[in-house]
């Protein structure tokens, strides 16, 4: 089955790297940026770079639609399809819906997502190997997926329509809001005279620390810090610092604590009286009430220190 793509950039250059590895047959690329088609191309046996997208389609088995979501349904319904193509779609989010008109046109219709961060570096296409695949589609072509993915190394995850919007929201939660979360965290230190970069370099070696312990953990028992010792104090005092310099990030810092809870749970038991005060000073202050429950709080971060 010969392979192109729609698309040259990051995700194209990784899948494309990875399927000429792997011997499997990347024929013809088209890209709005020419030079970027042609680029991706030289990297690949036998593969050329085409001027449109529809020499993709008439060239090929199967096409890998890789552009941004917002613009796979348009470009799918640009094209001339036909029976015995396929139009595989790279979006994590996306149902099959966004290729109706490749369907209307008698192509099979799928999509193949890498659940991995892929940025256009030089070592995408190497980090695709080992991770999970959400893969959508009908046979044969779940199939065919299937054993594109296993051939360069990947874990296929079948999916359906419905489980799609969860999938890339965990997938949200674990990349990107990490990154957020970490943007977050270093500019805190400004508020004693650090600059972002120096705080990310500094937080970093914590970051990888706490992915190690997930992997060879798992859990809930990778978990550390105040809420896992129950230390209402130390919670409180965050709290109070937070409520004086970033009073945003407080909200923040609470709806985090309050989804750590049930994790603690899950090793110990929660009728502790430190969880019973940690539920309660990470609330939402009620409007107008905040004096009088920093103060509840203050009492019980002095009966558990």
């Amino acid at each position: 089955m010969t392979i192109g793509f729609i698309g040259a950039g990051a995700t194209a250059g990784a899948f494309a790297s990875a399927f000429a590895k792997a011997g499997l047959p990347v024929v013809a690329i088209a890209s709005r940026r020419q030079e970027q088609a042609s680029a991706l191309a030289a990297k690949l046996p036998g593969a050329i770079a085409v001027t449109n997208s529809q020499a993709v389609v008439d060239r090929v088995d199967l096409v890998f639609l890789a552009v941004p979501d917002d613009a796979i349904a348009p470009v799918c319904e640009e094209l001339r399809w036909r029976p015995g193509t396929n139009a595989v779609h790279c979006s994590g989010a996306h149902s099959l819906d966004v290729l109706a008109a490749a369907r209307d046109g008698g192509a099979g219709t799928g999509s193949c997502h890498p659940l991995q961060t892929l940025t256009g570096a030089a070592g995408d296409a190497g980090r695709l190997a080992g991770c999970v695949f959400g893969i959508e589609a009908d046979e044969p072509l779940r199939s065919t997926l299937r054993e594109i993915v296993r051939r360069i190394g990947g874990e296929p995850l079948l999916l359906e329509a419905d489980d799609k919007p969860l999938y890339h929201a965990a997938a949200v939660l674990s990349s990107n809001y990490v990154v957020t979360l970490a943007a977050v965290a270093a500019g805190l230190w400004s508020t004693f005279g650090l600059d972002r970069a120096r705080a990310l370099r500094a937080l970093l070696p914590l970051l990888r620390g706490t992915v190690d312990s997930l992997d060879e953990r798992g859990l809930p028992d990778a978990l550390t810090g105040p809420i896992a010792r129950g230390d209402v104090m130390t919670v409180q005092r965050h709290l109070d610092a937070l409520a004086a310099h970033q009073p945003e990030t407080a909200a923040l810092y609470r709806g985090l604590g309050r989804t750590t809870i049930p994790l603690v749970g899950e090793r110990q038991k929660l009728d502790d009286p430190a969880m019973h005060a940690l539920s309660e000073i990470l609330q939402e202050p009620v409007p107008g009430n905040s004096d009088q429950q920093q103060e509840r709080g203050n009492d019980d971060a002095r009966q558990h220190p």
